[in-house]
């Protein structure tokens, strides 16, 4: 297993081209604030997690034999920045991490890893207790894809490489200057975003124990809570974006998709903005993504009406220094082929690249399914 984790690893590390990876460790260990003012600490983690394989999907209750094991390997940071939003979130931890679990099912699902960096924010402190929340967004590997010859029951899984989401619940205890034990209860999800088919993506519930061990002595500087002003800010945010897509099994052809989204935030804090927004898409998917095989027509043209859609959104934005961190709904109001549902989510990150110019990673679902990941640029026009 150690040379197959080491082959891993050294594919995932030489994926240079993967944009969305790069952008966040760079988004994570960057700073806009002045180094000399600022206390860092870093920490090694290890943990252990065990837990189940959440059946989402019928056949996967049928499959599963297992249930999911595996580890989990951290670079953690914590940084006591001179940012309002360092202080909101109880300076936080970010980092990198490695990921490995068992699927459930090795002959079929095979085993999946991720690297990711990720933010851990403070929740409360209960005298020597500290709760903290995880945020995850990174790629993952599932090195037993479906495979039409070799794996034809793994209908979870169309790709090798995924997005990777983790969210997690944290509880950690000092027992000396430099090591804490650690216990989290986490969810994990892969998913390729529908870029190749099928891709119902496999989630799991776990719950770990471990240490983490300080590379210094955490002599913690004595800071004062900062207050975050209210402000009347507003900002316009435009944003074009596209990614590839595959819409069914069969036919296996590759689709365009993209978006051209504007988005009008009202600023509550520098770190707090709500929005509206309105949303011209082409889901290079449709039709065939919402036709059966049986019922296709392998025949039929399609034109640019077809594929295109009109949706309003409601956005919130949390913003991290020069990151922007953004989750939003929305409700199709036009169009010629029905969607599956009448409303869609969006999940991503925006990287300032140079003073209002934005580079943009997002996941564009329905609530249910993953229709496709989308990069872009944006820019943002505040007055």
């Amino acid at each position: 297993m150690i040379d197959n984790l080491i082959k891993v690893i050294g594919e995932l590390l030489t994926l240079k081209k993967n944009v969305t990876f790069f952008l966040i460790i760079w988004t994570l260990f960057s700073s806009n604030s002045e180094a000399n003012s600022d206390s860092t600490f870093y920490s090694i983690e290890a943990r252990y997690h065990y837990g189940i394989i959440i059946p989402h999907h019928s056949n996967m209750a049928y499959f599963i034999s297992d249930y999911a094991s595996g580890v989990e390997i951290n670079l953690n940071r914590r940084r006591f920045g001179s940012q309002i939003w360092e202080s909101k979130m109880g300076y936080p931890e970010t980092g990198i991490g490695f990921w490995f679990s068992t699927l459930g099912e090795p002959n079929i699902y095979g085993n999946g890893y991720a690297i990711y960096p990720y933010i851990n924010s403070n929740l409360f402190d209960i005298g020597n207790f500290n709760a903290r929340y995880r945020v995850a967004l990174g790629l993952g590997y599932a090195d037993t894809p479906y495979d039409k010859t070799e794996n034809l029951f793994n209908n979870i899984f169309g790709s090798y490489l995924n997005a990777y989401i983790g969210l997690g619940l944290y509880l950690s205890y000092p027992v000396s200057d430099r090591i804490d034990l650690r216990s989290t209860l986490s969810l994990n999800h892969m998913s390729n975003g529908s870029s190749r088919k099928p891709n119902h993506g496999l989630n799991t519930a776990a719950i770990s124990f471990g240490a983490v061990y300080y590379l210094s002595e955490q002599d913690y500087p004595r800071v004062l809570p900062q207050t975050s002003p209210r402000i009347k800010a507003r900002e316009i945010v435009g944003t074009l974006s596209a990614g590839r897509n595959q819409a069914a099994p069969y036919p296996p052809d590759i689709h365009w998709s993209g978006s051209l989204t504007f988005t009008h935030l009202w600023y509550q804090t520098e770190a707090k903005a709500y929005g509206l927004g309105l949303d011209f898409i082409r889901y290079g998917g449709a039709p065939l993504a919402f036709i059966k095989l049986e019922d296709m027509d392998f025949n039929a043209e399609y034109g640019f009406s077809d594929y295109f859609y009109t949706g309003i959104t409601g956005t919130m934005e949390s913003h991290l220094g020069t990151t922007a961190l953004y989750i939003t709904a929305g409700a199709y109001v036009h169009y010629k082929t029905e969607p599956r549902q009448p409303v869609y989510a969006r999940l991503g990150i925006r990287q300032m690249i140079y003073e209002n110019l934005l580079g943009h990673f997002g996941i564009k679902a329905n609530f249910f399914t993953a229709e496709f990941i989308e990069f872009g640029l944006g820019y943002r026009f505040r007055y």
